[in-house]
């Protein structure tokens, strides 16, 4: 009887649990893990080209700035807009973008809102 009711002998039901508050109570408790089968396949040939960076292609024409070829950054050919320096130094927003931002934060945080108040 001490095991089912979650004594010395064992865990208690996750029914208990609940009632007591234990690892299943509230909803941030909710987890769903799924994955998908896979076979993997040896390929020692490959391991190594990737290994030695063999995927890898120079960024702009720079052999010593090596990217992969699907990275995003390929994209970017022009950085001196992203420069610390020379970013949104003075930028005012108008009152119609003013506007419009407090709406967007409105939205963007109306349900945490709801859930604080559940």
């Amino acid at each position: 009887a001490a095991a089912a009711a979650g004594g010395e002998g064992g865990p208690a039901p996750r029914s208990l649990q609940k009632e007591r508050g234990g690892a299943e109570s509230g909803p941030r408790q909710e987890l769903l893990v799924f994955g998908y089968a896979c076979k993997l396949f040896r390929d020692d040939e490959r391991a190594s080209e990737h290994e030695h960076g063999a995927q890898l292609i120079p960024w702009m024409g720079d052999k010593s700035l090596l990217i992969d070829r699907y990275d995003g950054r390929g994209h970017l050919h022009d950085l001196s807009e992203y420069d610390a320096g020379s970013w949104n130094q003075n930028y005012q927003l108008s009152e119609e973008e003013a506007r419009i931002e407090a709406l967007c934060d409105e939205e963007r945080y109306l349900a945490l809102g709801r859930i604080c108040i559940e």
